[in-house]
């Protein structure tokens, strides 16, 4: 059978020559582009085996091609194609498959080849469906070089990640990329986190890291990076493990420490605004006015809930809006972000009378 020759280990690229001929006129051109034709196949075979199907050996065109490319190669050269040219040729009535070497001359020149002699063309489309794509390690070493450090400095969402193949949280519509020992890879995708990542992720969860993972790999760094300024109740609230340096930081924090002398001076021009609804309902057009103005509220005022709708309101419309708004809108929704983190999971809650 077809599965158990060698053609199963030469056939990786397949070239079909759609070349139709049905008068003088169309020989003609044919000649005329056969050289065109004959460079490209020649780029071909550098890498990759030529697989002829359709065709007679004994083909005038087929010919006309073998001998253009094999009039502008060397000795050397030409004996690669013993492994690069593979002929397919039907054989009525043949009960399996017939994988051999064949020879034939071109001009003074010995050209080696191998042939496949058969009935039944779906022994070899078989064949080629359970080969197994090969990449040239030149390829692999381009890959690890632009999408292995993609990925470790991109944003680290759930759909480009390093990881074991095996890896359970690796989900089957999740691009991996694995160019290393597995003890050399993981979760290494979290040392390019970004403050907009960590802040956003507190509103829409697409990092698909636990919250450990995240605490573990990112807070440290990404603390120093964004003026001692991170929510992290809602990390903490979710880790199973110890993390010391960010339960230290988050000990004692409250809201007052999320607001500074400058939003207390300016909560006397809120107005009639009293929750951040009220706000967002009447100026959500000045997406910065209404952002700023909800700074504005007293703990009092603030209602979790409505805080969260506003929030994902934004994020639904733009995910990537961190990035989007200027700096000042981008300093108001990261305050606010603050505030929902501690409002929802940080806050002590008043024991019931």
């Amino acid at each position: 059978m077809l599965y158990d020759s060698s053609i199963v280990n030469l056939c990786i690229f397949l070239v079909g020559l759609a070349v139709s001929v049905y008068n003088e006129e169309d020989y003609l051109a044919f000649n005329d582009n056969s050289k065109y034709l004959a460079a490209k196949l020649m780029t071909l075979f550098v890498e990759y085996p030529i697989i002829f199907m359709g065709y007679s050996l004994n083909d005038f065109n087929v010919l006309t091609i073998i001998r253009t490319i094999v009039n502008c190669l060397d000795k050397t050269q030409i004996a690669m194609l013993e492994n690069r040219f593979i002929f397919v040729e039907y054989v009525k009535g043949m009960v399996g498959a017939e994988v051999t070497p064949y020879t034939m001359m071109i001009e003074d020149c010995l050209l080696k080849m191998t042939q496949v002699r058969l009935d039944d063309f779906s022994l070899l489309y078989k064949a080629l469906r359970n080969k197994k794509s090969m990449l040239p390690a030149k390829v692999l070493r381009r890959f690890k070089e632009e999408l292995y450090e993609y990925t470790l400095t991109a944003n680290p969402t759930g759909r480009l990640r390093i990881a074991e193949i095996d890896d359970e949280r690796v989900k089957d519509d999740e691009l991996i990329l694995t160019i290393a020992k597995a003890s050399d890879v993981g979760l290494r995708g979290l040392v390019g986190m970004k403050g907009n990542d960590w802040y956003r992720n507190i509103v829409t969860e697409d990092i698909e890291f636990t919250a450990d993972e995240i605490i573990h790999n990112a807070f440290a760094i990404l603390l120093k990076q964004n003026s001692y300024q991170l929510p992290v109740f809602k990390y903490l609230s979710e880790a199973i493990e110890a993390h010391e340096e960010c339960e230290k930081y988050a000990s004692g924090r409250k809201f007052e420490n999320l607001i500074n002398a400058t939003i207390v001076k300016q909560r006397k021009y809120l107005g009639h605004y009293s929750s951040p609804k009220d706000i967002w309902d009447e100026e959500k057009d000045n997406v910065g006015k209404a952002l700023r103005m909800i700074t504005y509220l007293t703990e009092q005022q603030m209602d979790v809930n409505e805080l969260e709708i506003i929030l994902h309101e934004l994020f639904e419309e733009d995910s990537m809006v961190l990035e989007h708004l200027d700096n000042g809108a981008k300093s108001y929704l990261r305050k606010i972000i603050l505030m929902y983190d501690y409002l929802k999971w940080g806050k002590i809650k008043e024991p019931l009378d």
